[in-house]
């Protein structure tokens, strides 16, 4: 599974380093060491078992001799994301060095950040020396002091859940179109984290991959995801995955007899395209072949000859000519996948857009279905 998306856009992180060189042979590791703190010739201070989320952490990387020349570099991952990277010149480090602190050179490395880490022991620090590996360095980051242990207590599949968030209707199989809940209760502390992803015929779909964090301690708290693909579910047997801190802690199978007819079916068989003016309500009214300079409101839409699953799709409103403008995109939308006869898209503008001509473009998935010309008066 990819890193939760919320967590790295909360990080803020910042790498810095620096590094001391010493005597000796050149580009050969010998030992990598999680600190709480760096001494003045980046050894380290206090050997870290762990760090806690508000913490700043600490690599010190030490090399056996002094090499001449060479870059150290230094990626910090989350699951499988990074978090922050840095590299070090070691040839322009040792330029006027007068003095040296035994015989090996310490290159340091920190994270600092201003949001909590994720809590878990999913972190690695990935070493290069000249681009060939030294190491790959895991390390952990801990609960808040005060937090409680978290614990899942249980957790089982249903149709639905009450106002308590109760299940209701457990079942293991599903019609194509149902949602699927997954619902549980845990003791959740401080800063931990919950996941849900959802496979499909064996495949993670990531539409339906969900993460929430802990902001306070909770005991027997209850809690439920719930997901159906995009046009259904596909007949077979599918599954979903909760994960606590970075750890798998259950994984619940059902079945799905009977797919939902759209399921896994993305072909669009497109009939006409549309134009329509606004109704003042924010609604397609009147179909129009143009729009005058009036116009703040826009209205496309194409229809299709059957239903399909629209996934993918987008549209894409571009300027093509107007006096003392060059053709230029004035805005995108995707839409959200689901099973549909229609697209539609809508652009609003401040002050209506200015005379000449322009189009709409619908793609999916990157590539051009059809394009709709239309001018402004």
């Amino acid at each position: 599974m990819k890193t939760p998306r919320f967590f790295l856009c909360v990080l803020g992180l910042h790498l810095a380093c620096a590094v001391l060189p010493t005597h000796a042979q050149e580009g050969l590791l010998k030992k990598a060491t999680f600190t709480h703190g760096l001494k003045e010739d980046q050894s380290p201070k206090d050997t870290a078992e762990f760090f806690r989320d508000d913490e700043t952490v600490y690599l010190s990387i030490e090399l056996k001799g002094r090499p001449k020349t060479g870059i150290v570099a230094a990626k910090f991952l989350f699951r499988d994301d990074v978090l922050a990277d840095a590299k070090v010149d070691v040839a322009t480090v040792n330029e006027g060095v007068i003095f040296s602190f035994g015989q090996n050179t310490f290159v340091g490395f920190n994270i600092t950040h201003k949001e909590p880490l994720p809590v878990g022991d999913c972190y690695v620090a990935d070493v290069t020396f000249n681009d060939q590996p030294l190491g790959k360095f895991p390390f952990k980051v801990a609960p808040p002091k005060d937090a409680i242990p978290s614990k899942i207590q249980r957790v089982t599949l249903a149709k639905g859940v009450d106002e308590e968030q109760r299940a209701v209707d457990e079942a293991r199989e599903f019609a194509g179109t149902e949602k699927v809940v997954l619902v549980g209760v845990a003791n959740l502390g401080l800063s931990s984290w919950l996941e849900a992803s959802w496979k499909v015929g064996g495949k993670v779909d990531d539409a339906g991959t969900r993460s929430f964090t802990i902001k306070e301690n909770k005991a027997d708290v209850p809690f439920s995801f719930s997901f159906v693909p995009a046009g259904g579910w596909p007949a077979g047997t599918h599954e979903v995955s909760l994960v606590l801190d970075g750890k798998e802690v259950a994984n619940e199978k059902f079945t799905v007899k009977v797919g939902a007819p759209m399921a896994g079916k993305t072909q669009l068989d497109l009939d006409a395209s549309q134009l329509f003016r606004d109704d003042g309500n924010g609604d397609a009214g009147k179909e129009v072949t143009k729009f005058t300079t009036d116009d703040t409101v826009l209205h496309a839409r194409w229809n299709l000859k059957e239903k399909a699953l629209a996934k993918g799709v987008q549209f894409v409103w571009v300027l093509v000519e107007v006096e003392g403008e060059k053709e230029q995109v004035i805005a995108t939308a995707d839409i959200e996948p689901g099973v549909s006869d229609q697209l539609t898209s809508s652009l609003t503008v401040k002050k209506g857009l200015p005379a000449g001509k322009y189009r709409i473009d619908l793609l999916q998935d990157g590539k051009l279905l059809d394009s709709k010309p239309f001018e402004v008066k």
